[in-house]
């Protein structure tokens, strides 16, 4: 290409960790290098024909923890910190985040609920508003299929505001990458268990669901969701209205509140089959539960699976 470049600027982490997502995870050291190894595969079973080890961590599967009361801000245009809510509900000290520097709108990793490894996936609204641009789509996918190979149950903490648009990722292929993140969950096998805790709108939304296998949904009271933001519906679906207003600002407000008023997550709920809205609190007990019946289900599922890692 005619390039003068070191090999250190073609592909050091720089490029390979934060850039590219082709590595995965980055240590300083070769020792702190041989632990993460040590814990990622602590997660794991031999092989895909043995149950994943379950480990006593002595964390009590019915905490019940309040911070999670208000871990929801009400104002739905301020953020919070979606490591806070993985720290209330898993078992203490066992989330072991992969690719925590790629594809940050969505973190992932591993981790123990009762001492059962685990998926767990949640929306970070610290990036992008935690919708999904194509290096989290592409991120997600893999971490999908490892944990459908090795017959990890899937915990997703949803707050999915859809795929990010825009002209950059128009040019990447968002729709073609879209088209790919869904079908991958389609595919999976899994137990799977979503927790609807805000937001879930459009096409993106949908990848929290699986229309066989085991499959629990339910939501927090901070949950809403749909095929359309109302924010984004009123200005689509009144445009004419709104641009003919003598105050078309005030207008859009108007039909804004209008509808707001009409929502309701019970109404919703009923017509997305959601099986309930939950007090956040029990999440824990509800999810050691899950656990401990998704057991015997994996345990029909041993052996290869059809979107091997």
């Amino acid at each position: 290409l005619g390039l003068d470049i070191t090999k250190e600027d073609l592909g050091d982490e720089r490029s390979q960790v934060y850039e590219a997502g082709v590595i995965d995870n980055l240590t300083d050291t070769e020792e702190e290098a041989f632990e993460m190894i040590r814990q990622f595969l602590s997660y794991l079973p031999s092989n895909v024909w043995q149950m994943p080890p379950r480990m006593e961590i002595g964390d009590d599967p019915q905490r019940r923890e309040e911070s999670l009361l208000s871990a929801i801000p009400r104002n739905k245009r301020q953020i919070y910190n979606p490591h806070k809510i993985l720290e209330a509900v898993l078992d203490n000290d066992s989330f072991f985040e992969i690719t925590p520097h790629y594809g940050r709108s969505r973190i992932v990793g591993l981790a123990r609920i009762d001492g059962y490894p685990t998926g767990v996936m949640i929306n970070n609204p610290k990036r992008l508003g935690g919708s999904m641009d194509v290096a989290a789509g592409t991120k997600v996918i893999r971490f999908l299929q490892l944990c459908d190979t090795f017959h990890l149950p899937m915990v997703y903490f949803a707050d999915e505001p859809g795929f990010f648009v825009s002209p950059e990722t128009q040019a990447q292929g968002i729709v073609r990458a879209g088209a790919k993140m869904l079908c991958a969950t389609l595919r999976t096998q899994m137990p799977w268990c979503s927790i609807l805790i805000r937001q879930l709108y459009g096409v993106a939304g949908q990848c929290h669901d699986r229309p066989s296998g085991m499959f629990k949904r339910v939501a927090w009271p901070s949950g809403h969701w749909g095929s359309m933001h109302i924010s984004g519906g009123v200005s689509a679906a009144y445009r004419r209205v709104i641009d003919e207003a003598e105050d078309p600002e005030a207008k859009r407000a108007e039909l804004e509140a209008k509808l707001d008023a009409l929502s309701s997550p019970f109404r919703t709920a009923e017509a997305f089959n959601i099986e309930d809205i939950m007090d956040p609190r029990d999440t824990r007990p509800m999810l050691a539960e899950f656990m401990e019946l998704a057991q015997p289900m994996i345990e029909t599922q041993l052996g290869p699976t059809s979107t091997p890692y």
